[in-house]
């Protein structure tokens, strides 16, 4: 099935497509699941499926929108008057210029500056032309009750004539204390004809009371198929990369495009280049030089996560070795092939099936232990030993 916007989540919108041709859609859902993954698209899209003037099915049975009357579009530029999308905001100041033109953002801006307006206006035309896109407003930190205030203001309008009124509530585990106790007033209260979605990356942070008023469907971490599918024909990636960056994203589409500014070849040749390093002869001296340029002094997040990137490299490296070393040499498999010559040599030398496979599990392990907030050099030098210790471990 298609529903145009999605990456992957093959399994969610058949639960939703399955619901609209049911005619039991509920009035209220959760989407939630790892950030970057479509939770805040697939609630759009669903929205939008709702509420289009000519639906078509497909062969599967599933329903489409059409993508081309008056009501897809405007859902398709998020104008749509049946479809609201609340998220954080900033502050509202007392001096806040109440006369500028809000009218096609909610109404809890107006009393915004023209400033703080302007900003949530281009942040909404990027969620527009792209879904994943994570809006990012200065000091929007949470959902305020004048937001859930005009949720309510919305849906205790009459119906509409064509499709269904859809409040999403993006990033709905940022509502304050205040918001969540009168949202949940809110969901007590059910409208027909309304549905209310909310996302969220953090379920736990959101009152339990109001998760046990909703249908929960969690979203699934993408694939590297997907996301390096979807960076090619959206983004014009080539496929090499494009399944470069889908290995380090970790299965989220947002975090793979907020990659496509990194110098991956360079942190690559880094880290193939230390690795040459830990297997040289007498390493020691060396390696704690080369440890030493790589890191600096600073031991900071950033540095942490440039690291962490760079292992993970390391192991899409280690595991095309390894894959070249028990299927004879077929290159259909392999991600780094403007490495080909480089990592037939080092099959050539460190081919022992057992060992390259160990040889990727230790390099997991260094990358786990990072993210266990590990001492970074602690952690390269162990990695170093333990490729020692395995890749030699046979050798003649």
């Amino acid at each position: 099935m298609a529903w145009r916007t999605i990456i992957g989540q093959e399994r969610v919108k058949r639960i939703l497509a399955r619901a609209i041709a049911e005619r039991r859609i509920a009035h209220a859902y959760c989407f939630w699941g790892n950030e970057g993954i479509g939770k805040d698209a697939l609630a759009l899209e669903f929205a939008a499926v709702m509420n289009c003037e000519q639906p078509h099915v497909d062969s599967e049975g599933i329903t489409e929108r059409c993508g081309v009357c008056w009501s897809c579009i405007q859902a398709s530029h998020l104008r749509h008057p049946n479809i609201q999308l609340v998220f954080s905001l900033p502050a509202a100041r007392l001096s806040g210029n109440t006369d500028s033109d809000s009218s096609s953002v909610p109404s809890p801006i107006a009393k915004l500056s023209d400033e703080q307006i302007h900003i949530i206006q281009e942040q909404l035309r990027l969620k527009a032309v792209n879904p994943y896109h994570n809006i990012t407003i200065p000091n929007a930190v949470q959902i305020r009750i004048a937001s859930i205030r005009e949720i309510k203001k919305q849906i205790s309008m009459s119906a509409p004539q064509h499709g269904r009124r859809v409040v999403i509530i993006s990033e709905a585990d940022a509502m304050n204390q205040e918001a969540a106790n009168a949202f949940l007033k809110t969901l007590e209260e059910p409208s027909a004809n309304v549905t209310i979605i909310l996302t969220t990356s953090r379920r736990d942070h959101i009152l339990s009371t109001i998760l046990s008023r909703c249908q929960q469907i969690r979203c699934d971490v993408l694939s590297d198929e997907d996301i390096s599918t979807a960076l090619v024909e959206r983004q014009g990636v080539p496929k090499e990369e494009a399944r470069l960056i889908a290995r380090l994203a970790d299965g989220s589409y947002s975090k793979a495009c907020e990659l496509l500014g990194e110098d991956l070849q360079q942190l690559r040749t880094e880290i193939v280049r230390l690795l040459r390093v830990m297997l040289a002869p007498r390493f020691i001296l060396r390696l704690t030089h080369e440890l030493e340029e790589l890191t600096g002094k600073a031991t900071g997040e950033r540095d942490r996560v440039r690291i962490e990137r760079m292992l993970i490299l390391l192991l899409t490296w280690m595991r095309d070795a390894y894959t070249l070393s028990v299927s004879g040499g077929h290159q259909d498999m392999i991600i780094n092939i403007d490495q080909l010559g480089d990592l037939r040599r080092f099959v050539q030398r460190f081919g022992v099936h057992g060992n390259l496979d160990a040889a990727a599990r230790a390099i997991e392990q260094a990358i786990e232990r990072l993210r266990r907030n590990a001492n970074i050099i602690l952690t390269l030098i162990t990695l170093a030993l333990d490729l020692r210790r395995i890749l030699y471990a046979q050798q003649v």
